[in-house]
């Protein structure tokens, strides 16, 4: 069961991505536009929030490989199903590009032109905390200076990738990589100074706080307009779309907050659907496709919007699928998720912050005792990093 004080961060990552499939299933309108400010980066700054860095942070080989599980083993995957697939209904189900000129893309790293698909953000989450991971590997102990000013630059140089150097779609996402590492690296900001505290003061000021928040929101976002990073497309200023990516954070956590006191049910579907996450989210745009194909022409339509319908199903038939047939079968288990249920039955670290939160948002005892020796060098300097690794092999074996 989710600890309370955390169910605020489960209840923040259910919604943000409901909202993601609510953006996939409807026309880029002015509704999806103002949406588009800030989920993605929701996704981005919660796992900085969550991320436990000093657990990982002397055993970053061990981290990022099971990352590279989690992550791009999906990613390579299910894009090369989507190819297979595309090549059996071609031509009769034409975007534009012949199968082998969508394989081409996979290889570029990103595309093709216009029809980036959802799975671009499995690849930029994951390079992004390589990024991060390295960074706080040998900045957490420095200024806070140096970590802000590489937040504040990353995305500019995201930007100028593209434009400086005049590509359509940056290679590989890079662009991406360094907005999102940018957004990891300010919620690990607010996880130093709030750890995993809701972001509540008391209702007066919250309520000031999100009135405020939400009128610059939405005044910063009208006036940058779509954003999808994915797309190398930023709006009118990545900067707008850092300040409204952080204040419609804020919104969702505080409000998240309260749902979580006042319903705790909330909070327990909110961990249940986060835990299916990954899957519903690799699954949901291929059920919107099927729905848009086979059932566009109904007169239904005429009365019932097809789009709440397609919105509704490609949350409910993939949280069936999987429910009910992944979770049954290993190697779709592997596809989806890039690892297999282990026989005694660890829950799955929750989609998209593939780190658990073991410690509840307590330090690590081991890592203070040894910040500790650090402090009195009670041993040699160079052994420090042996008795921080030795640590954590230990506790794994345990």
């Amino acid at each position: 069961m989710t600890e309370r004080k955390e169910s605020w961060i489960s209840i923040a990552k259910a919604v943000a991505l409901i909202l993601v499939i609510f953006i996939h299933s409807t026309p880029r309108d002015a509704l999806s536009g103002y949406l588009t400010g800030f989920v993605m980066p929701a996704f981005f700054i919660l796992y900085g929030v969550s991320h436990n860095t000093r657990k990982c942070r002397y055993n970053l080989r061990k981290y990022i490989v099971n990352r590279a599980r989690s992550l791009m083993i999906p990613y390579f995957v299910l894009n090369l199903v989507m190819i297979l697939i595309y090549a059996v209904v071609y031509p009769q189900v034409n975007y534009g590009y012949a199968p082998v000129d969508v394989f081409f893309w996979i290889l570029y790293g990103n595309g093709p032109v216009g029809k980036v698909n959802h799975l671009w953000f499995l690849r930029t989450m994951f390079f992004a905390i390589i990024l991060f991971s390295i960074v706080d590997r040998f900045l957490h102990d420095k200024s806070i200076t140096n970590r802000i000013a590489i937040a504040a630059i990353a995305p500019g140089i995201g930007v100028m990738l593209k434009f400086g150097l005049g590509f359509t779609l940056v290679p590989w996402g890079l662009d991406s990589i360094l907005i999102a590492f940018s957004f990891m690296l300010i919620g690990s900001e607010i996880r130093r100074f709030r750890h995993l505290s809701p972001w509540s003061v008391n209702r007066h000021v919250d309520a000031i706080g999100l009135v405020g928040a939400f009128i610059v929101y939405s005044i910063i976002t009208i006036m940058n307009g779509f954003v999808n990073i994915g797309e190398s497309i930023y709006g009118v200023s990545i900067y707008n779309y850092m300040i409204t990516g952080i204040l419609g954070t804020y919104i969702v956590c505080l409000l998240s907050f309260y749902a979580g006191k006042l319903s705790g049910t909330l909070s327990r579907y909110a961990t249940s659907f986060n835990n299916i996450g990954q899957e519903v989210y690799e699954i949901h745009p291929l059920l919107i496709v099927i729905i848009w194909q086979l059932l566009g022409g109904l007169d239904i339509w005429l009365v019932f919007p097809i789009e709440i319908a397609s919105f509704a199903l490609a949350i409910f038939l993939p949280s069936l699928f999987a429910l009910y047939i992944i979770s049954r079968v290993g190697i779709l288990q592997v596809i989806f998720l890039g690892l297999r249920k282990t026989e005694t039955g660890h829950p799955r670290p929750a989609f998209p912050v593939p780190e658990p939160n073991g410690d509840n948002g307590g330090e690590c005892m081991e890592e203070q005792v040894i910040e500790l020796v650090m402090k009195t060098r009670t041993i040699p300097e160079d052994q420090v990093d042996d008795l921080k690794i030795n640590n954590l092999n230990a506790k794994n074996d345990h």
